[in-house]
């Protein structure tokens, strides 16, 4: 085989290798970008824990291929419409029992994302399972869950609120846990379905 072939082969090969390299890396950055797309605030949560964007986009993927086995249904009228009723009853039991509202509030959620069919056993797994359909109002129902934590601990914030014409001192624990009922609420209608204002940030209400 003369000098000429070898050569040629050889340039192939090199031509060969660094086409696949570059379909691979075009892949990995398109991944990445649809990971991201797809979480969200999720997604930086997953990166900033890991500390490394490869393994972040790794569990992320994970978690998509977990969801998809899952065999989630929707809810029928009649549930949807209970559950409804009950998320109604907690944001009137919040004027009279702030603490126990919100500590309802994470129990209805939690009970909706069974009843849609994320699995139960594990609540952190729930969670990530369902931050597959639902990743932006899971970083309000995590942001609710530490402004819960801190007014059920009595170190809320401190804040005012208006109250008719004039600003009035809202007791900080209790803003902490209204807050948090916000947020919880982002979570909630999301996961029936109901989508637009609701998808607001609840800071901003």
């Amino acid at each position: 085989m003369s000098g000429t072939i070898i050569l040629a082969i050889v340039l192939a090969v090199i031509v060969v290798l660094g086409a696949a390299v570059l379909i691979l890396r075009t892949g990995t950055r398109d991944r990445g970008h649809d990971l991201r797309r797809r979480f969200g605030p999720e997604y930086d949560r997953v990166a900033a824990r890991h500390g490394d964007q490869a393994a972040a986009e790794q569990e992320l993927a994970e978690r998509v291929r977990e969801h998809d086995a899952l065999k989630l249904r929707p809810l029928a009228q009649d549930e949807r419409e209970r559950y409804e009723r009950t998320w109604n009853s907690v944001q009137e039991r919040f004027i009279e029992d702030p603490r126990g509202a919100t500590q309802q509030a994470d129990q209805v959620i939690s009970g909706l994302l069974t009843a849609i069919g994320y699995p139960s056993d594990d609540r952190e797994k729930q969670l990530e399972l369902a931050s597959v359909d639902h990743a932006y109002a899971l970083g309000d129902y995590r942001q609710a869950r530490e402004l819960a934590q801190r007014g059920l601990n009595g170190d809320g914030f401190a804040a005012r609120r208006e109250t008719g014409a004039a600003d009035g001192a809202v007791d900080s624990s209790t803003e902490a846990l209204r807050q948090a009922l916000l947020h919880y609420r982002v979570m909630f209608n999301d996961l029936l379905g109901h989508a637009g204002a609701e998808r607001a940030h609840a800071g901003q209400r």
